[in-house]
């Protein structure tokens, strides 16, 4: 008897633990590699192409001032704000940049960059201990376990968990809304809330699908998961609870994005162009894809699990079938959201994100239904165990293999090390690109990653000049711009090595030969054919870096192909 009630402490004490656990879990594997790409000897600017513009609009934000309106409003402003205090903390604790030393000043910037990333590394955690916590409420211990697993596993969630984007921290912000609304659905054996408490959760939901807007606007949408419920389950109140709901999401929403009202010309501006940027593309990266809705599904499998995809889109299916008030407001958010992104030209994986939260609990609600049929029930069991493991490419396995890629040396880095080690005696040694170079290309000058915000052409070709080590170079017309796969590079340039990654020819590969797109992709093909057929007459490959696979461009950040050719003539 007393091993027996030894036994059950024990168990109850590991599930009190036990959202600590879940916790710790996601943490630690969000902080493994969240160095990755940031500066090095190599390069000063991140490998990421957004963080070093959030950091800049993050600076017009000062909070000490009172002053939370950026001038920038291509996302809300919470993270930002976030940011900001992040970046003072940096300067605080580890010193601030000397203005006169460049090197100081990109270091500063790394070190706010990285602190931004642990920004979204808590977000990415507490993300998944909110839907255990929810899963939990509904479905009990197991369901809420494979739940959080599933989402600690995510690798797409896990690698953009260590970036310094306002993406996560925005999900993690709709997850909490989702958590308050799903709160308001009763459950055998509860208590029935009372009047204080409904009126706490109905204002937190709210509030949070307002503060996730601030972050990123789609959050707003987090809104109809409160909505459905509030109509399911408290009908004879929904106006006035509705009403409390919209009206909490409305000032969270201001409050986290001021600039709303306090400098609405430069929002609108924004917010129109970022409506417009998604509704018309992404230059090239997306063009030739398949639509949004399918696209999407893709990067679903991709970055969350095809098995974990199965089990969630199958218990709320079911169970909304069965008028379950859970599922039926999971999906009220869920389904608009797909169509809102399903009919974007803009399709990164990072849009998929806010679609987890009920993916992950419907997979948890899948394995607690499952646990209590004999006859399926083991089946669906084991495949929320593969889920978990990721034998499909998600899950562990998934992350485990991105994880390698970011705490690794990146492709870019090894060939430009191997670059530089060939220009050892050949001070004229000369590598030629295919366009400017950017986050994209091997880094053979420091300040080869900075963005083009942040540096004129003229002063991008000065820096490579003044460079030491092998000469970059590429070709620009004559006013002075870029182009991009000019054959002139092989014919009158002749470098002595070429590199490109596949950040930059991969779109140039899909549109080949392909009569379904605009001209300039069209251009843009026959040009990359043109040039790749010089290069193959006069050039021998010489070496590649990293693995050759097909990624959506923001997990391919992490994992470009690197290819480097040499000039026959200088074998």
């Amino acid at each position: 008897m007393s091993d027996t009630g030894s036994g059950l402490k024990s168990l109850d004490q590991l599930k009190r633990f036990l959202p600590l656990i879940v916790f710790v879990v996601a943490l630690s594997i969000r902080l493994v590699g969240i160095g990755w790409g940031l500066k090095n000897d190599l390069h000063n600017q991140s490998y990421h192409p957004d963080e070093e513009d959030i950091f800049r609009y993050a600076q017009g934000v000062e909070p000490a001032h009172l002053k939370f309106t950026p001038g920038v409003y291509n996302y809300g402003t919470l993270y930002l704000t976030t940011l900001r205090v992040a970046s003072d903390m940096t300067a605080a604790y580890t010193g601030g940049p000397d203005p006169k030393n460049p090197d100081s000043v990109w270091s500063y910037i790394s070190r706010c960059n990285q602190a931004g990333r642990y920004i979204s590394a808590l977000a990415g955690s507490i993300t998944v201990l909110l839907v255990f916590l929810a899963t939990r409420r509904l479905f009990g211990v197991m369901g809420a376990s494979f739940a959080g697993a599933i989402l600690a596993f995510a690798p797409a969630h896990v690698v953009h968990s260590r970036f310094q984007t306002v993406d996560v921290m925005a999900v993690c912000l709709l997850a909490g809304s989702s958590l308050f609304a799903l709160r308001l659905i009763p459950v055998d054996g509860e208590q029935p809330a009372s009047h204080k408490d409904t009126f706490k959760w109905i204002v937190a939901a709210g509030a949070l699908a307002g503060l996730s807007a601030g972050t990123k606007y789609t959050g707003i949408l987090g809104v109809f998961t409160l909505l459905a419920v509030l109509y399911l389950c408290r009908r004879s109140s929904f106006l006035k609870d509705a009403g409390l709901g919209i009206g909490s999401a409305l000032t969270a929403f201001v409050i986290a994005c001021p600039g709303a009202l306090l400098d609405s010309e430069a929002f609108m501006r924004d917010f129109k162009y970022e409506m417009l940027h998604t509704s018309t593309g992404h230059g090239l990266v997306f063009e030739g894809t398949a639509n949004g809705f399918i696209y999407h599904l893709g990067n679903i499998l991709q970055g969350f699990g095809t098995i974990a995809m199965l089990l969630g889109v199958g218990a709320l299916v079911w169970c909304a079938y069965r008028k379950q008030a859970w599922a039926i407001a999971l999906l009220a958010f869920m389904l608009p959201y797909y169509v809102l992104i399903g009919r974007a030209e803009v399709k990164f994986i990072r849009y998929t994100f806010p679609l987890y939260i009920g993916l992950s609990i419907g997979a948890g609600a899948a394995i607690a239904i499952a646990q209590k049929n004999q006859k399926w029930g083991k089946a669906v069991v084991g495949a929320g165990i593969i889920a978990v493991g990721g034998l499909d490419m998600g899950g562990l396995t998934g992350t485990v293999r991105f994880t390698g890629y970011m705490t690794g040396q990146d492709p870019r880095d090894t060939a430009a090390a191997y670059l530089k080690q060939q220009a050892v005696g050949h001070p004229d040694m000369v590598v030629g690109l295919p366009e400017d170079p950017w986050f994209w290309s091997a880094p053979l000058f420091k300040d080869s990653t900075v963005g083009r915000r942040s540096m004129t052409p003229k002063d991008r070709v000065a820096a490579m000049i003044a460079a030491t080590g092998p000469k970059e170079t590429y070709v620009m017309t004559e006013k002075g711009t870029p182009t991009q796969f000019d054959k002139r590079l092989i014919t009158a340039v002749r470098p002595d090595f070429i590199t490109m990654t596949s950040l930059e020819y991969a779109d140039a590969v899909r549109l080949q030969r392909r009569s379904d797109v605009s001209d300039t992709g069209k251009a843009l093909a026959a040009e990359y054919k043109e040039f790749m057929d010089a290069v193959n007459q006069d050039y021998a490959p010489d070496r590649a870096f990293g693995d050759d696979i097909s990624l959506v461009q923001d997990m391919a950040y992490v994992q470009p192909h690197v290819l480097v050719w040499k000039r026959k003539s200088t074998h």
